[in-house]
C-alpha cells in the first residue's frame, strides 16, 4: 500500500520538523518566534496524528525513530563543531617558528628605532644571526605569513612609549612594509590596499 507508505513518510517528516523547531526553542527561549514556529508545526503533527488514526504502538515506533535519527544528527553536528573548534583553535596559537621570528623582528626594528628594551647593545654576531634565522623563515614560509607576524610585531610597538622621532621612524618602517606587501603579493593585494585608503 504506498498511501499508507507515504502517509508515514509524512507523518515522519513532521515529526522531524517539530522536533527540530523544539531544539532551536530550547536553544533560543528568549526569541518568541521561534516558540510561535514549535507551536505551529507541533499542532500541525497533531492534526496529522489525528488524521491518520493510526494504533499509539505504531505512532511510537515512528517517532522513536525520528528521534534518534535526530539525535544521532545532533551528536555528529556537536563531534564536528568540537573538532573543527579544536582545529581553528590550534591555528590560532601560533607556533613556535612564528613566535621566533616575531621576536627577531621585534629586536629588529626596536635596533632601528634605537629603543633596546635592556638597553645593552646587540654585538653584531647577535644581529647577523638574527637575520639568518628570519631569512630561513621567509624562505620557507609564504609572504602572506611573513606579512601577517609583521603587521602583528608593529601593532605590539605602537604600543609601546615611543619619542616623536621613534613613532616617525616606526611610520617609515610601517610604509616600507605596505610597499614590500604590494610589491610580493602583486596587484590583487594592492587593489583591496587602494581600497582600504579610500575609505
Amino acid at each position: 500500500m504506498p498511501d499508507t507508505q507515504d502517509f508515514e513518510k509524512e507523518l515522519a517528516n513532521k515529526y522531524a520538523d517539530f522536533l527540530s523547531a523544539k531544539e532551536k526553542e530550547m536553544l533560543n527561549p528568549d526569541n518568541t518566534g521561534y516558540q510561535w514556529k514549535r507551536q505551529k508545526l507541533e499542532s500541525l503533527y497533531q492534526d496529522t496524528v489525528l488524521k491518520s488514526k493510526y494504533p499509539k504502538e505504531k505512532l511510537r515506533t515512528i517517532e522513536d525513530a525520528v528521534q534518534k535519527e535526530h539525535d544521532d544528527g545532533v551528536n555528529q553536528s556537536e563531534q564536528f563543531k568540537q573538532a573543527y573548534k579544536e582545529k581553528v583553535l590550534e591555528k590560532l596559537q601560533p607556533t613556535k617558528e612564528e613566535n621566533g621570528y616575531k621576536d627577531a623582528y621585534k629586536q629588529h626594528v626596536l635596533d632601528a628605532l634605537d629603543k633596546q628594551p635592556d638597553e645593552k647593545e646587540t654585538s653584531s654576531e647577535d644581529v647577523q644571526k638574527r637575520n639568518q634565522e628570519m631569512t630561513a623563515f621567509e624562505e620557507k614560509h609564504g609572504y602572506e605569513k611573513v606579512y601577517e607576524l609583521k603587521r602583528e610585531v608593529l601593532d605590539d610597538i605602537k604600543d609601546m612609549d615611543l619619542t616623536p622621532v621613534q613613532k616617525e621612524k616606526l611610520s617609515q618602517i610601517e610604509k616600507k612594509l605596505e610597499n614590500e606587501k604590494e610589491m610580493k603579493l602583486g596587484k590583487k593585494q594592492n587593489k583591496t590596499h587602494e581600497q582600504e585608503m579610500d575609505m
